[in-house]
C-alpha cells in the first residue's frame, strides 16, 4: 500500500528556506517515511484565522506584512496535489477540500503580491488575474480559471462550490476564517449554501422580482444539471428557484414560490474584499 505522507508544518522560528528543504526531502523520498495522516491545511488555517474576520473580509495590510505562513502553504501546493500525490487524498472530500483551499489561497497570494490594489481587476489587466496569471499546483502551471473550470466544476459537479470559492471581490461568497477540512466538508458546504440563500446580498425578493447573485447567472447550468432524483425540480418553476427552496425558511421560502416570479441578476461588486482600516486615534490637544 502507498504511504500517506504528512507535509511538515514549519515552526514559526524556522526560516522559509529550511522549510522548503524539508518539503523537498519529503517529496524526493516519500517511501522512507512511515504511513501518516493525509495532506494538512494547517498553515492556511493559521492564515485565515489570523487575517479574516467574521464577515469574510481580509486584513491585507497585516497579511502582506506577515506572509510567511501563506508563502509556505503556496510552496506546499506547488509540490503536492491530488493529481501528483493521489495517495494523500484517499476520498473525493480530501481532494475537493484541497482544490477549494488552493483556489482561495492563491487568490490571497495574488492580491498580497500586488497589494495595495482596490480590485483584483487591477491585477494583470483584461481579466488576466483569472485566466493568464499561472500558479504552480502539484507541478502543473494552472490559472485560477483552470482550477475552477477544468478541475473543480467538472470533476466534482457540486454547485455548492460556488458558495465557497472566493475571488477576492465584495460580491464573492465570504471567505471563511478557517480552512476547509475533508471530515466536515459536506456539512460546511451545506452551511455555506444556507448562508448564501439567507443573505439579501445574494438573494432577495422585491415585489414580483427575485434578485440573485450574478454568480448564479454565470454558472446557472451547474445548478440545472445537479438535481438528484429525490430533489424536486418541477418545470413550472425556474431550476434556480427549485434549488433554493429547501435552503430557505419561513416567509422567505414562501415568497420564492410565488407564481410568475421574475428573475433578475444583481450587478457584481468587484471592489476588494478588504477590511476597512481602523479609525484614527484623535490627536491630544
Amino acid at each position: 500500500m502507498p504511504h500517506h505522507i504528512a507535509i511538515p508544518r514549519p515552526p514559526s522560528t524556522l526560516p522559509a528556506l529550511i522549510y522548503r528543504i524539508g518539503l523537498a526531502l519529503v517529496c524526493l523520498f516519500p517511501h522512507a517515511l512511515p504511513a501518516q495522516e493525509a495532506f494538512s491545511h494547517r498553515l492556511l488555517d493559521d492564515v485565515l484565522s489570523a487575517h479574516v474576520n467574521g464577515q469574510g473580509l481580509v486584513d491585507y495590510v497585516q497579511l502582506k506584512a506577515n506572509r510567511d505562513a501563506l508563502d509556505a502553504y503556496i510552496e506546499q501546493l506547488a509540490t503536492v496535489s491530488p493529481q501528483s500525490h493521489p495517495a494523500l487524498f484517499p476520498t473525493p472530500p480530501h481532494a475537493l477540500a484541497y482544490w477549494i483551499n488552493a483556489y482561495n489561497a492563491l487568490v490571497l497570494r495574488g492580491v498580497v503580491d500586488a497589494y495595495p490594489v482596490t480590485s483584483v481587476k487591477e491585477i494583470a489587466l483584461f481579466n488576466g488575474f483569472f485566466n493568464r496569471q499561472q500558479w504552480n499546483v502539484g507541478g502543473r502551471a494552472l490559472t485560477l480559471d483552470q482550477l475552477e473550470n477544468e478541475i473543480i466544476r467538472p470533476q466534482f459537479k457540486d454547485p455548492r462550490i460556488h458558495f465557497v470559492l472566493n475571488c477576492g471581490a465584495l460580491s464573492c461568497p465570504p471567505l471563511p476564517n478557517r480552512a476547509f477540512d475533508s471530515a466536515t466538508l459536506d456539512e460546511t458546504l451545506e452551511h455555506a449554501a444556507r448562508r448564501f440563500a439567507g443573505n439579501d446580498k445574494y438573494l432577495r425578493i422585491e415585489g414580483e422580482v427575485l434578485f440573485l447573485s450574478k454568480i448564479l447567472d454565470w454558472y446557472g447550468q451547474d445548478f440545472r444539471d445537479w438535481f438528484p432524483d429525490q430533489r424536486a425540480n418541477p418545470p413550472a418553476r425556474h431550476p434556480l428557484v427549485n434549488y433554493f427552496i429547501p435552503l430557505l425558511e419561513g416567509e422567505r421560502a414562501q415568497q420564492v414560490q410565488k407564481p410568475h416570479l421574475e428573475l433578475a441578476f444583481m450587478p457584481y461588486d468587484w471592489r476588494l474584499n478588504e477590511q476597512p482600516p481602523p479609525p484614527l486615534t484623535p490627536l491630544q490637544p
